[in-house]
């Protein structure tokens, strides 16, 4: 399942890039996000892991992260995984005038037979759910100030 999203943040690729790439904000825009731990190699860095924690219905849940691309100003992508899915995330930022669009492709594999079948059904509140990221993203960074 691949679900896209893009969003025009009204503030310059570096100021997006720098809150973006800072994990301290992920609690300011990914829904129901409670925190991340490190596990290994150079935090933020390609081929460092964390572990994600989420709550979602009262349930905590973790997802864990491995960095797999970064180029600074134009592109980080990784892996987040569990026992029960992996998704590869590609995040493209594209300079626009003063503005940056950030694109964010996910594909989002499942490992039951049961969840692969229902996964044409779920595409549409993962697409909700990665729309109202990146706009939250948008709130929050354009609601800086300078």
């Amino acid at each position: 399942m691949i679900v896209e999203s893009k969003v025009l943040i009204n503030r310059n690729i570096e100021e997006v890039w720098d809150f973006f790439d800072h994990p301290d904000n992920l609690k300011l825009w990914l829904t129901s996000f409670e925190k991340l731990e490190h596990i290994e190699g150079i935090p933020g860095e390609v081929g460092s892991k964390a572990k994600h924690f989420y709550r979602n219905n009262g349930k905590l849940f973790e997802l864990t992260e491995t960095i797999t691309k970064k180029e600074k100003y134009k592109q980080m992508d990784g892996i987040l995984e569990n026992p029960v899915m992996t998704s590869k995330i590609v995040n493209r930022f594209n300079k626009i005038g003063d503005a940056t669009e950030l694109v964010s492709i996910t594909e989002t594999t499942f490992k039951s037979l049961m969840l692969k079948m229902l996964s044409r059904f779920m595409k549409k509140s993962f697409q909700k759910r990665q729309d109202g990221d990146l706009w939250k993203l948008k709130e929050v960074i354009e609601g800086m100030p300078r």
